[in-house]
């Protein structure tokens, strides 16, 4: 069997070398366009900083690692179309094109930034962080004296976590955001709490304020907003993603709008002998039951390892998402699961909502820090729909326990019955969690 891999980072690798694992006499070929492989994608902002100096302490495996396991890897090739009925890619490398059979075809090609559709955006000094060549080229850049004021356009998770690693690095920071708050996958209380934080450090930020263009030569020196100019040494991009699926649009292949493929909870397309996973693709989503596109890392290396069960003969299943993500914006730590109030209203689903205050650890232990919750609800049965919660310390560990709680449809009843760990130095006698949950009464 002959299995062809279309990119190199995480879904595909991890599920290339679990295969292998798996089943040493299958065939396995690699086919990625860029130079880089395997790398920790979600590190990049940390290594601008210098807070992960070495940037081999992203890279998992080297080419040479995944050759000696016998899987064949061929970096700077371009795969530019897709024929289903004669299973074959046509893969453009150093000018010239060559057709390549497969047996099974997995897609894990990532995604792209989108790019703002502005005169000047390809000046030289317009910078994106969506790959490790980013990375790289980004960094030397900072490196410079003179880039001292940096404008990031975007307030999502890239824009804010470079933020911050912006001002470790002791740049004078401004971000640029189109809608009216920060982090919009989260509700409203949460945007507020990173805008506050972020100004408290020293960042500008702007918002309900739109890109219209950037002036320069070869170089840009401001930002054209609606609203103003601001005088720039450097800017990020950081707008969003879009799936890098535009190579299957010949195929009868599904895909969402934004273009990020469709599979079941094998991982499989709607095409024979073609699966996809990582950020070219969706997932299920366990409350709504629809294809959702949330990508993670987390996701591209379950499902990647979820698609060599299923070419090695078994049974394996990807079960779904609930949307789980946190972030760490300067002191604070941001985290959410489920559906948010944007999320719920979009899917037509009734609920309702409790939000508290709590602290991380009991009152009386040195340090306890604040931390605000709101939990989303089915009011019929109590069922947990959705956690948010924001504060200095104990919310990462916490959203993971929330996460656990939707995923199996627990209701607040039964969370606040949980028998959770308990010491002074960690948590309240009633964890925070419970203390919330507490507060739901249903019909």
């Amino acid at each position: 069997m002959k299995v062809v891999v279309i990119g190199g980072v995480a879904a595909g690798m991890s599920m290339a070398s679990k295969l292998k694992r798996l089943n040493k006499q299958i065939e396995i070929h690699v086919y990625e366009r860029g130079e880089d492989l395997s790398y920790g994608a979600c590190g990049m902002p940390y290594y601008l900083s210098d807070l992960i100096p070495k940037e081999a302490s992203l890279i998992a495996k080297t080419k040479d690692d995944f050759e000696n396991e016998g899987i064949h890897v061929h970096t700077l090739h371009d795969v530019i179309d897709v024929d289903e009925e004669k299973q074959t890619i046509d893969v453009k490398h150093l000018g010239k094109t060559q057709k390549v059979a497969y047996d099974v075809l997995v897609i894990g090609s990532g995604a792209s930034p989108i790019r703002l559709p502005v005169k000047n955006r390809d000046l030289e000094n317009i910078m994106v962080l969506n790959s490790l060549e980013d990375a790289r080229q980004l960094k030397k850049t900072l490196q410079d004296p003179l880039m001292r004021n940096v404008a990031i356009v975007g307030g999502g998770y890239i824009g804010l976590e470079v933020a911050e690693n912006l001002l470790e690095m002791k740049k004078q920071v401004r971000i640029i955001e189109r809608m009216e708050r920060l982090l919009l996958p989260f509700d409203p209380f949460m945007g507020e709490a990173a805008r506050k934080e972020l100004e408290s450090h020293g960042v500008e930020v702007h918002l309900n304020e739109e890109v219209q263009d950037y002036e320069g030569e070869s170089k840009a020196h401001a930002v054209i907003t609606d609203q103003g100019k601001y005088p720039v040494d450097l800017i990020i991009e950081a707008v969003g993603i879009r799936p890098n699926t535009d190579f299957v649009k010949n195929t009868s292949i599904k895909r969402l709008k934004n273009g990020a493929i469709i599979t079941n909870d094998k991982m499989e397309t709607n095409v024979k002998n073609i699966y996809a996973a990582g950020d070219c693709a969706s997932y299920r989503h366990v409350l709504t039951n629809e294809p959702t596109y949330i990508a993670l890392g987390t996701h591209a290396n379950k499902a990647g390892r979820v698609i060599a069960e299923q070419i090695a003969g078994n049974d394996e299943r990807f079960t779904g998402v609930v949307g789980s993500t946190v972030l760490k914006v300067c002191d604070l730590e941001l985290a959410k699961t489920g559906l948010s109030e944007n999320e719920l209203t979009k899917a037509d689903i009734t609920y309702k909502s409790v939000s508290i205050k709590a602290r991380d650890k009991a009152g009386y232990y040195p340090n306890a820090n604040r931390i605000d919750i709101t939990l989303h609800y089915n009011p019929e049965n109590g069922q947990l729909l959705g956690a948010q919660m924001v504060g200095k310390s104990g919310v990462a560990h916490r959203i993971n326990t929330m996460a656990i709680a939707i995923s199996k449809g627990m209701t607040a009843k039964e969370f606040s019955q949980l028998d959770l760990a308990y010491a002074p130095p960690f948590s309240p006698v009633y964890d925070p969690l419970q203390i919330a949950t507490n507060q739901i009464k249903c019909k």
